[in-house]
Formats: structure tokens, C-alpha cells, sequence
């Protein structure tokens, strides 16, 4: 994702393709508000499947 209000990238862990729909009206976490962003693509591992997402912290401990 890059933000078209601050022009920083950063990558949004989804399950769906972001890709195919090359712009999205979004939260930015460096301007603090929602912004449009420029889809700039799909991260994948080098087996060519979708990077593995992270685990969430277990907050239960």
C-alpha cells in the first residue's frame, strides 16, 4: 500500500486481492486518518504462495 496523503508505504496483512483493485479508501497508521492508497501489488513467498500472515500475540498470558 502507499498513502497518497504522506506517500509512505506499508504492507495491510489481508486474506482478499488487494491488488485487483489497484486503489482503496483506507486508515493510514502514519497520517492517523483515512486516505486513499495506491495498491502497489502482492507480496508472496518464494514458492510464489502468499507470504504467511503473523500469528497475533496471545494476550491471554
Amino acid at each position: 500500500m502507499k498513502c497518497t496523503e504522506c506517500g509512505r508505504e506499508w504492507i495491510l496483512p489481508v486474506s482478499f486481492r488487494l491488488d485487483e483493485m489497484g486503489k482503496i479508501y483506507h486508515y493510514c497508521p502514519y497520517c492517523k486518518k483515512n486516505t486513499f492508497h495506491i495498491v502497489l501489488g502482492k507480496v508472496e513467498d518464494e514458492a510464489g504462495d502468499p507470504a504467511p500472515r503473523e500469528e497475533a500475540p496471545n494476550l491471554e498470558e
